[in-house]
């Protein structure tokens, strides 16, 4: 042990700052060291300004008096240490002083070489690969390693070891403390070890992970700042002779040099990973921005696109109810209405969307909706694409037809496209129903017991490589060029089987093809939330008078027949103003005032303000193909009997008005 006290002493002077030294000396703790730095540190502050440039500030420090305290003077002031203490740490700085000028200058000058030589460049990789093959060159070494500190655990990681056998070292652990490299990081002081077999310290599973017989060892710690970032050690000289107190000293100055290009290196790492980071949130806030626009264009194009679906839906409605039911026209105009229907769902879909607000779900028999997507897809695929279906299934869950209508049209879509390159393909979709064992054996997340409709779309295309399939529901994600796709379906696919309770599946080969498999759960005929068939009542008629308002005046004339043919007294008027006035002109008149939301005068919110000043106890109801300013909530809060979302049915406007009608009766 002895011996040991005697090398860290010796070793210590290896160093030229007077810290250090004093530290290795055992006369003050790094802790002390660090707090007589800051206060030095305060008093360079206070003694030059910030502002000063270079030659105000050359210029003021000639001119004062009382230059700032040297750190010796600062740690006997505190106390720390004597003056005694302070000369023969003095001493020790200047013998080292004179160990460096004993150095040969082409040794010395070839530590000084590589040290520019690795601080050429900010690559980590190359600046840690750099820092192995010339630690070697500058002390002859058969072998070296360099150990990166880990500052949450201490310990000291195998970074790029070199030598025989050297693979087998990276990312092993050393202890805190433990090994000669342990104790130089502990005690931040270089070691020399003429022999191991004669220290203690010496980690020999080491050597027994490379099969390499370490006789020797000189290790040096590695500090940037004064923070130690790791510790660099060589093993074995190649002419078999020990390390020298000039390796030492080499080695010392070549690390010094190279703790600084590894703290660049890692630095300038840490802004590229920031500005990545900083990269890819704005490319996500763009993203975001770009699908509030969307949203905000869809509001715009829904409001307009509703008022034309009014009036087509109200027609029709109104023709159909001059046919005879057993007719070919009626049929055909039911078809209208149908698809109609259709079109003011997706509206709806698309609202939703951009109010990110929720749909009400409702009992759907799925073969339905996938027999309707199935032959509007057909005409877009390619004849050489044959389409096999399987859907006499007619199990039913509870979610939203438009959203699993537009999971279908996605799905299928991918899978012709994937066929497309080819000369033919096969494009098969079925239905059916299983339950939770069938699919639970096949590593698909815990999902409640119970039965669920196995939705399945296959293709014979080119499938997909592992790398591709691990990122296919990630949104913005696609393999399409530019003006084929934006890599939205399968994100939105995947969020609507998951708002459905669901769970999706894909299974591809390369070569082969795809397979995805949706998974919704099932709900029984029984247990329908107003399963019972709907009775072709009558529709409910009426004599009261009712006031419709609205700027359309297509949907002005729908209206004003549709409610004509229930019986009632209908006044329809396109500005506010013009109905507010009409209104006051003869307020008694009313039995209920029904207008649209937003009008060029004045919107139909506070229009209706205005008319219940007049008349309090009129019932109000409010329409809206879209409006970010009215909701259900809203309205009811403003005092409107109802909320109506456009395009109305008949039958939806009929039930209501007597529905409000009676109540105030």
């Amino acid at each position: 042990m002895k011996q040991q006290g005697k090398e860290k002493i010796k070793i210590s002077t290896s160093s030229h700052l007077l810290g250090d030294l004093l530290v290795g000396m055992g006369s003050i703790s790094r802790s002390q060291l660090e707090e007589a730095l800051q206060a030095q540190a305060l008093l360079f502050e206070d003694t030059f300004q910030v502002e000063l440039d270079r030659t105000e500030l050359v210029s003021s420090s000639r001119k004062r008096d009382v230059p700032p305290l040297k750190l010796g003077q600062i740690l006997i002031q505190k106390g720390y240490i004597t003056e005694d203490q302070l000369a023969s740490a003095l001493k020790m700085q200047n013998d080292q002083v004179k160990n460096l000028s004993r150095l040969s200058s082409e040794n010395l000058a070839k530590a000084l070489q590589v040290g520019f030589v690795i601080n050429s460049t900010i690559e980590l990789e190359d600046v840690l690969n750099l820092i192995m093959k010339y630690a070697n060159i500058v002390t002859d070494a058969v072998a070296s390693t360099l150990m990166l500190l880990d500052e949450k655990t201490g310990e000291l990681v195998f970074s790029v070891p070199t030598g025989p056998n050297a693979d087998s070292l990276k990312d092993i652990r050393i202890p805190p403390g433990a090994g000669v490299a342990g104790w130089v990081a502990e005690h931040q002081t270089p070691l020399l070890v003429p022999d191991t077999r004669k220290d203690e310290r010496f980690y020999s599973s080491i050597d027994d992970m490379t099969g390499m017989e370490t006789r020797s060892i000189l290790c040096v710690p590695m500090k940037s700042k004064r923070k130690l970032i790791g510790v660099l050690e060589v093993m074995n000289k190649k002419d078999n002779s020990s390390f020298t107190e000039d390796d030492v000293l080499l080695l010392s100055v070549f690390s010094h040099h190279a703790a600084i290009a590894i703290e660049n290196a890692m630095l300038f790492n840490a802004m590229q990973n920031r500005l990545e980071k900083e990269k890819f949130i704005e490319q996500k806030v763009a993203e975001s921005e770009r699908l509030q626009a969307i949203g905000t264009l869809a509001g715009g194009i829904a409001h307009d696109f509703n008022n034309i679906l009014g009036a087509i839906m109200g027609y029709t409605e109104l023709a159909r109810m001059d046919c005879d039911e057993l007719s070919k026209q009626h049929a055909n105009l039911t078809k209208i209405l149908a698809a109609s229907y259709r079109a003011r769902d997706l509206i709806q879909q698309i609202l939703t969307f951009s109010r990110q607000s929720e749909i009400e779900p409702r009992p759907v028999q799925v073969n339905i909706i996938v027999k309707e997507a199935l032959k509007l897809l057909r005409a877009s695929l390619p004849r050489t694409i044959a389409m096999v279906e399987d859907l006499s299934c007619s199990s039913i869950i509870m979610g939203d037809a438009t959203q699993i209508h537009q999971v279908v049209m996605n799905l299928c879509t991918n899978a012709g496209q994937a066929m497309k390159e080819r000369s033919k393909g096969v494009l098969s979709v079925s239905l059916e129903e299983v339950t939770q064992e069938v699919f639970q054996e096949k590593s698909v997340p815990a999902m409640p017991p119970g039965s669920y409709l196995r939705l399945q779309v296959a293709d014979t295309g080119k499938g997909m490589p592992s790398h591709v399939m691990e990122r296919i529901f990630e949104p913005f994600f696609t393999t399409k060029q530019k003006d084929q796709g934006t890599g939205m379906g399968l994100s939105v696919v995947h969020g609507i089987v998951k708002s459905h309770g669901g769970d999706i599946q894909v299974k591809t080969t390369p070569g082969e093809g795809t397979v995805f498999d949706v998974l919704l759960p099932v709900i029984r005929q029984d247990k329908q939330p107003g399963a019972a068939k709907k009775r072709l009542e009558k529709l409910p008629q009426g004599t009261e008078h009712i006031l419709v308002v609205d700027d359309d005046i297509m949907l002005l004339d729908v209206a004003k027949r549709s409610l004509n043919s229930l019986g009632y007294q209908v006044t329809i008027e396109t500005g506010s103003l013009d109905a507010i006035k009409k209104f006051k002109s003869h307020p008694e008149e009313y039995d209920l005032v029904i207008t649209d939301m937003t009008m060029p005068e004045m919107n139909g919110d506070e229009m209706a303000m205005e008319i219940k000043a007049v008349r309090p106890d009129i019932p109000l109801v409010i329409c809206t193909g879209f409006s970010a300013e009215i909701s259900e909530e809203i309205a009811r809060q403003k005092g409107f009997s109802a909320f109506l979302m456009k395009p109305l049915q008949l039958r939806e406007l009929a039930l209501v008005v007597r529905k409000i009608l009676d109540k105030t009766a």
